[in-house]
């Protein structure tokens, strides 16, 4: 989504869709996006207290894309880049390869041969899907991809949620003997015990929150100790002021926070500001596969270096947002709102 100014500065936003069910995040940004009109830009944070909602995900993705639009739109009338307004620069964002998705026919050599081309690129990490299948196929795909990569390369699985408590110690067991480093969603977001009870188990780094937008549910995460890394996305969780705020209670808890990315180069760009602002940011997501829009990222964003995305000087964001208007990109919504 664009918000556009009375004299015609523009900012970006995007949220996230819960099974691609878009209509209903265009319900709700058609009922919000009046309320806008007039409103002071400036203002973020007093907009996103009156948006932000927990009752229905699209509540907190209508208001998340609108949030970080208005910080995409604060950087670039003060002529910065976002990161230079949200904590002191590292220069990149440190990233991981995510892929490893379930194809039909695939099988472990071709993985590996997938990973082995992310390490090819520079990537330092990589992730990949397990769970849908019994443990000894799944051993056997990793173990092709640690083959494939080497001995330090950081490999990730994401589990979606599909282990069970009785099994997930096994599995873990299984898993750190390949070098594996963390696990993601080893168990659904609501059995926060469970959870808790891996991370204790200390074989892995747990990642949970992925597509959790109750804030109270990503805070007890945090407070019961049930994971190594907080998983949010920016724009589910609140944008970039939503953000903020998660990475200052994981920072002060002690445990780091890795963004998701599942969309366009819109929500990619802004997590990588997050990475490189912010050192309790271990790794951001760099999806393989969802790579919609990634024309319109900067060079440094699309390749990288030293294990990171380097993130330049281009004010706000850093996306070319004509590419929205002449790329063919249908759907555009304009809202006026005023900035002194």
């Amino acid at each position: 989504m664009r918000v556009v100014t009375e004299d015609g500065c523009t900012g970006v936003g995007e949220g996230w869709s819960a099974d691609n069910n878009t209509a209903a995040f265009h319900e709700r940004f058609s009922r919000v996006a009046p309320t806008l009109l007039g409103a002071d830009a400036r203002l973020i944070e007093a907009s996103h207290a009156a948006l932000w909602s927990e009752t229905h995900w699209a509540d907190a993705a209508v208001a998340s894309a609108i949030d970080i639009a208005l910080w995409d739109l604060r950087a670039k009338t003060l002529g910065v880049p976002l990161y230079a307004l949200l904590g002191p620069f590292r220069h990149a964002a440190p990233v991981y390869a995510s892929g490893g998705l379930y194809t039909d026919g695939q099988d472990p050599a071709e993985l590996a041969a997938e990973m082995r081309r992310y390490v090819a690129q520079g990537f330092s990490a990589v992730k990949l899907k397990i769970g849908a299948r019994v443990m000894p196929d799944e051993i056997a795909r990793v173990t092709a991809v640690r083959g494939a990569v080497g001995k330090d390369i950081a490999i990730i699985v994401d589990a979606l949620g599909r282990l069970t408590r009785e099994t997930a110690h096994e599995w873990l067991e299984q898993l750190a003997l390949l070098g594996v480093q963390a696990i993601q969603s080893p168990l659904p977001v609501a059995d926060i015990q469970g959870l808790a009870s891996l991370q204790r188990f200390g074989r892995l780094a747990v990642i949970a929150g992925e597509a959790e937008f109750r804030h109270d549910v990503l805070h007890r995460l945090i407070g019961h100790g049930a994971v190594g890394m907080l998983q949010f996305c920016a724009g589910l969780c609140g944008g970039i002021s939503g953000a903020l705020k998660l990475i200052a209670l994981a920072e002060a808890s002690g445990i780091a926070v890795t963004p998701q990315c599942h969309g366009t180069a819109v929500l990619q760009a802004a997590s990588l500001h997050l990475g490189a602002a912010r050192g309790a940011v271990s790794m951001v997501e760099y999806h393989m596969f969802h790579t919609h829009l990634h024309a319109a990222l900067p060079p440094g964003m699309r390749r990288p270096r030293d294990s990171g995305m380097v993130v330049d000087e281009r004010p706000g964001i850093g996306v070319d947002d004509t590419v929205f208007l002449s790329g063919g990109v249908d759907g555009t919504v304009r809202a006026v709102v005023t900035i002194g």
